[in-house]
């Protein structure tokens, strides 16, 4: 038996929400499932599908066995007469109250990493739930592009960060690490990709440059090292000319349901620092990169539209700046310590973090996909089907 599944998620958008959903729906094609996809638009993004993935979203909507949506729990809902699957992902220690009664309604519930389920477990969903680890084409970090040339850094240790701005992403812990372990005989740049919205201008990036300013003068320093700013949308192609421009990966986010940007650097062959206790934990090992050491403390300063969101009655983990500088610093050492011998440490890290995503295949990912799905609906069946 094949049940048809309809897969709802943001899948023309190019957030790391969307990246990961066009990820479970190859996935789940790669091992044969009976799929149709219909879109939800966030953020207007206008990815372009391949001719495979627009076939699958022609497909009619009839007849549908299993509905997979993957959103935020509040706009879950849950389609009479069929086998309802909710995945979602989160970044604190505290679900919404919403999102579990949500959630309860469906009849299975997935997330990609150990801390959400202990969370939602934790917050009162009491339907049966799986982890199931995010995919990705360990081909498409093959491509060779042209790295970008930043202006008086060529031979620059060239430290990335990729986000959009929020507290959540730990954009100050980064910069107050990086400019207190780094002076004037590092030879260092960050990278510093960013944006508050989609149509972000001139006024945004230049107050992305007033909050720059503003750690700055707080931490008093005569020196700082080098920043290289990019602030807006990029495109797909851009990001990779970023990665391919860097040589380690850095943004310890107080909250990851998983770390597309993280999981995609190790696929580019950079060691990555993340912060402990978040997403990246499932694929960051000292093999390939480090895990900042944290601590829980109440979200402060993250506004949002729905105010039981991300208030202090939640904990994220915060990054210890003391420890975030020790790993960029042992990041540092060993990338000045490289030499062209296929045994320097170094290259031991890159070729490891490059090995790392062969174990998220779509192949393998999918399968499990399908097991813990059809596990499930298995068993629905039995009681709702006559």
């Amino acid at each position: 038996m094949n049940p048809k599944m309809l897969f709802v998620g943001p899948l023309r958008d190019f957030s790391g929400y969307a990246s990961a959903s066009r990820d479970y729906v190859r996935a789940l094609d790669s091992v044969g499932a009976n799929l149709v996809t219909r879109d939800l638009r966030y953020d207007g993004g206008a990815y372009e599908r391949t001719t495979k993935e627009l076939a699958i979203a022609q497909n009619n909507a009839q007849n549908i066995n299993i509905v997979i949506q993957q959103t935020t729990p509040n706009e879950m809902e849950h389609k009479p007469g069929c086998f309802n699957v909710g995945i979602f992902c989160w970044e604190t220690d505290r679900l919404p109250e919403m999102w579990v009664q949500q959630l309860n309604r469906m009849d299975l519930v997935i997330v990609p990493c150990e801390d959400n389920l202990q969370v939602a477990r934790k917050s009162g969903v009491i339907v049966p739930i799986e982890k199931v680890h995010y995919a990705s084409d360990p081909s498409r970090y093959q491509k060779t592009v042209a790295p970008f040339v930043l202006p008086g850094a060529p031979d620059a240790f060239k430290l990335l960060a990729i986000c959009q701005y929020s507290k959540k992403k730990g954009i100050d812990p980064l910069l107050k690490a990086y400019f207190s372990e780094f002076g004037d005989q590092d030879n260092t740049v960050l990278i510093l990709k960013t944006y508050f919205g989609p149509s972000d201008g001139e006024d945004e990036r230049q107050r992305m440059g007033r909050l720059i300013g503003v750690i700055k003068e707080a931490m008093r320093l005569k020196r700082y090292p080098r920043v290289q700013l990019i602030h807006g949308v990029s495109s797909f192609e851009e990001i990779e000319r970023l990665y391919a421009t860097a040589d380690c990966y850095c943004l310890p986010s107080r909250g990851e349901g998983w770390g597309v940007p993280h999981f995609d650097a190790l696929g580019y062959g950079l060691p990555a620092i993340a912060t402990r206790g978040t997403g990246p934990e499932e694929f960051i090992t000292p093999a390939n990169g480090w895990l900042v050491d944290s601590h829980l403390s109440p979200c402060v300063d993250m506004p949002h539209p729905h105010d039981f969101m991300y208030t202090a009655k939640d904990n994220w983990h915060e990054p210890q700046v003391c420890d975030l500088r020790r790993c960029m610093r042992e990041a540092y050492e060993l990338w000045k310590g490289r030499d062209k011998s296929t045994k320097s440490k170094w290259g031991e890290m890159c070729r490891a973090a490059q090995n790392t995503v062969g174990n998220f295949t779509h192949r393998a990912i999918g399968e499990q996909l399908q097991s813990v799905i059809m596990k499930y609906y298995e068993m629905w069946r039995t009681v709702n089907v006559s």
